[in-house]
């Protein structure tokens, strides 16, 4: 078993990738269509080092605030963060916009790492991946509903 597991979820979406960023990271517009995720203190940009504060809210122990650091933005191709308890349990999240089809394929995916990422994530990888899932559905019907 590797011990940084990773989760992803790929949603292929009928817009091209310059529409999809924009909405990724229009982090004022999460409340609207993310089910999860509400950004608090909206940065300007997303630069390398910009802190982004948020609410998680999966109706689950890890509920909360978190502080994630912009580690790569490439835009519209790329947004990677990160956030976690060093040595404990970091997560980096990453966002792929690839041009497919006319459209874009959108590719979400988190790698675990720490002393507790084993057995924090492998228990719950199932129900991460859908959750995953249902994020990437949720900003394909974002863009489909004209935003």
């Amino acid at each position: 078993m590797d011990n940084s597991p990773v989760v992803t979820a790929v949603t292929d979406i009928a817009s091209p990738p310059e529409e999809v960023w924009r909405v990724l990271t229009d982090f004022a517009g999460y409340a609207q269509w993310h089910p999860a995720l509400r950004f608090v203190d909206v940065p300007a940009d997303t630069l390398p080092g910009t802190q982004l504060r948020a609410q998680m809210a999966l109706g689950t122990e890890n509920d909360g605030e978190y502080t994630f650091t912009v580690l790569h933005s490439e835009e519209p191709r790329r947004l990677v963060w990160e956030g976690g308890i060093p040595d404990v349990l970091m997560g980096q999240h990453s966002f792929v916009l690839e041009p497919c089809d006319g459209g874009t394929r959108f590719t979400e995916s988190e790698e675990f790492t720490g002393a507790a990422a084993v057995e924090t994530v492998e228990p719950v990888r199932s129900r991460m991946e859908e959750g995953y899932a249902s994020y990437g559905r949720a900003l394909k019907e974002r863009l489909f509903s004209g935003y």
